[in-house]
């Protein structure tokens, strides 16, 4: 699998390209999903909420797990405890099902280099703490499924979901030990009219609860109801709400931190790139139409070339 989380064109696509914090922090009556407090309250493995993970790994992992995800629990109480509202980059939550299986559910809000070998990274490492000391081990290893939700673009093509494991050339499974899930948010752009299936309505409900004023009909008697009750923010408590306006607070502060070193780069390529069309001999006004530079930046560029 390719990674291009470099590629131009993507880099610094998200959903949160608002005109306004205003915008970036929606306008509902519910939560932002795509918070650590939130999300870890909203998809729990250990209460009721248990079955909104449930559909929501089922819908992400279908055709990649070989028997549906039947039930739920924290495999590590230490990982799922204590979450740190300031780190917006990345947070986890880690759960076992009853067939054993290990899974790494993994949010990541800001762009992040290597996303997918990082997932192998952790991943691994889940594997290896399966080790057994002693000379009777004979490696039967559970199966890790990790399943990263980004609000950023890494491939290049249109597709909002990558499935992955170790497979044949020709597409036929080696391994069931590792299996992955990529879900690019920003691509997942279907309407609230069109939502078909649960991993559509479970999508939609991640990029868009922040901004519904109340639960719409598609949601009714589906497992992802429950999400709009934990995320509602009248229901919550001082304590909750205040927590989750410390996390929205910071996640604020990374966008117009990431969002204002983005606009230097642009402008710094718009420079550099009015400087060498100025050099090749074109005009002022062609220079300002292709970079997207004011006039006076540009006849200050040329001012600046001529005294080299």
């Amino acid at each position: 699998m390719e990674n291009n989380n470099n590629n131009e064109a993507h880099w610094g696509k998200t959903i949160s390209e608002a005109r306004t914090y205003e915008e970036y922090k929606g306008a509902g009556v519910f939560a932002d999903l795509l918070t650590d407090r939130t999300f870890k309250k909203a998809f729990n493995p250990d209460t009721k909420n248990k079955v909104c993970l449930i559909a929501l790994l089922n819908a992400v992992l279908e055709g990649e797990i070989s028997l549906p995800i039947v039930d739920v629990q924290s495999r590590d109480k230490e990982f799922n405890d204590g979450s740190n509202e300031n780190r917006t980059t990345v947070f986890d939550l880690y759960c076992i099902d009853s067939a054993q299986r290990r899974f790494i559910i993994e949010v990541q809000l800001l762009m992040q280099e290597n996303i997918v070998n990082r997932a192998i990274y952790y991943a691994s490492q889940t594997v290896i703490a399966q080790g057994e000391r002693g000379q009777k081990y004979n490696y039967e290893l559970k199966p890790v499924v990790t399943v990263v939700f980004m609000e950023f673009n890494v491939f290049v093509d249109d597709r909002y979901i990558r499935r992955a494991k170790l497979r044949e050339i020709n597409g036929a499974s080696v391994s069931e030990v590792l299996s992955f899930a990529f879900v690019e948010l920003p691509k997942f752009n279907k309407p609230l009219d069109q939502l078909e299936t649960t991993l559509d309505r479970g999508l939609y409900a991640l990029k868009n609860m922040k901004n519904m004023t109340q639960m719409p009909k598609q949601y009714a008697n589906t497992a992802f109801e429950l999400l709009f009750s934990s995320a509602y923010l009248a229901k919550l408590s001082k304590e909750e709400q205040k927590m989750i306006d410390e996390a929205q607070k910071a996640k604020w502060d990374e966008y117009a931190i990431n969002k204002a070193a983005l606009d230097r780069g642009q402008n710094m390529a718009r420079h550099e790139m009015a400087k060498d069309l100025l050099v090749e001999g074109d005009s002022v006004e062609k220079v300002v139409r292709v970079s997207k530079l004011s006039e006076a930046d540009v006849l200050a560029i040329k001012a600046e070339i001529n005294q080299k």
